[in-house]
């Protein structure tokens, strides 16, 4: 049986934590071909950014279009756009229907012009998606206003979800109530707040593009989303735990999404 495709969109980070690396890795240990438009070129470790390349929009929308003419893509997610017009090119595409299943993961690190730009462009991209999963910080610039508590995600997710997607997870790892990691779902007119046990580590760069990457792959399964957001939670939950122990740079390092460090090669 042939595998799902699975298109993400999204930047090359060179330490390979991140971005369109951490997606296809993910994809890969969900036995799913991963195909890729590389949105820009980022010189990064796990210290941080040092340089970022957008690639041009017309580079963009020519790998797009190659993918999408050919290949029977049963999801998509979005990560990094570096600047608004290739978040609108793409935006164009979605539209016309050409990207099913769509998560986007509004990652807002615009490298020409404003993060205000970025979002406005995004909220073109928004009405398409299926599922959105933005963190507090991509929450607040999207909504306008700080997001800070647990009411106060719930609130921004009903207020993203009006702008179009069903589903709005707004992924709190960095917000801890007692040993407790929450996010917030939004869909059906209501909140629903996922907790996990926090995983204690300094590696977990690359959590919320493998957590976006992860709902749109279990989508091409059959999974509602409401259950490809929660199987995906506990698969990130797991890639944290298994690199806890992982000293890859001297940074925030990566997680392990294939689960390296429950196996013992021989």
């Amino acid at each position: 049986m042939d595998p799902s495709v699975v298109l993400t969109v999204g930047a090359s980070d060179s330490s390979g934590g991140s971005g369109i690396q951490a997606d296809l890795r993910t994809l890969a240990a969900m036995r799913m071909h991963g195909a890729s438009v590389v949105t820009a070129v980022v010189s990064r470790n796990t210290r941080g950014t040092t340089d970022v390349y957008p690639q041009p929009t017309t580079v963009v929308s020519g790998q797009l279009g190659s993918v999408l003419d050919d290949l029977p893509v049963a999801a998509v997610k979005t990560g990094m756009f570096p600047n608004a017009e290739t978040a609108i090119a793409v935006a164009a595409r979605a539209r016309s229907g050409a990207l099913p299943n769509l998560v986007v993961d509004p990652v807002l690190e615009a490298v020409s012009g404003s993060r205000k730009g970025l979002a406005a462009a995004l909220e073109r991209l928004l009405p398409h998606a299926l599922v959105a999963t933005p963190n507090r910080e991509e929450a607040s610039v999207l909504v306008g206003w700080t997001v800070v508590t647990p009411d106060d995600m719930a609130k921004a997710a009903a207020q993203l979800s009006a702008g179009g997607p069903r589903y709005v997870v707004i992924t709190g790892g960095d917000f801890v109530a007692g040993d407790n990691a929450i996010d917030v779902v939004w869909a059906d007119g209501a909140a629903r707040m996922l907790h996990s046990p926090r995983v204690s580590s300094r590696n977990t760069d690359g959590s919320g593009a493998t957590f976006a990457t992860a709902v749109a792959a279990r989508l091409t399964l059959g999974d509602d989303p409401a259950e490809a957001i929660a199987w995906s939670k506990g698969f990130v939950g797991r890639a944290i735990s298994d690199a806890a122990d992982w000293r890859i740079g001297a940074g925030t390092g990566p997680i392990d999404q294939f689960g390296w460090s429950a196996l013992t090669l021989r």
